[in-house]
């Protein structure tokens, strides 16, 4: 069974998989390699860009994943919140850094 982490990116464009998006869902090409269809369809000449094997682009088959869990959405949302708060002044960071406490405390409770 392939099991693909809800955090794993397209390695073409490097972007993450987006459940929710037909064009960035994860592809897989039969050497196996998983990109974003998006990305797939404009690969030219059709060879996997990590193998250079061989594709037909009838081939490519779409996976079917569960969705990335609340939770995961969650801590990926707080984690971009943080990384833009580098150059933040000493009361956001301190705002975010309550919500990040608080929301860490349900988290601990819930599991």
């Amino acid at each position: 069974m392939l099991v693909v982490d809800p955090s794993s990116s397209c390695d073409i464009c490097l972007d993450p998989f987006d459940w929710d998006s037909t064009d960035r869902t994860p592809h897989i090409i039969d050497c196996g390699h998983v990109f974003c269809a998006e990305c797939l369809h404009q690969v030219f000449p059709t060879k996997c860009p990590l193998c250079r094997k061989l594709f037909f682009p009838s081939e490519i088959r779409k996976l079917h994943v569960e969705s990335c869990p609340d939770d995961d959405k969650e801590e990926v949302r707080l984690l971009k919140q943080l990384i833009s708060a580098h150059d933040s002044s000493e009361e956001e960071i301190l705002r975010f850094r309550i919500h990040v406490d608080t929301w860490l405390a349900a988290r601990t409770l819930d599991e």
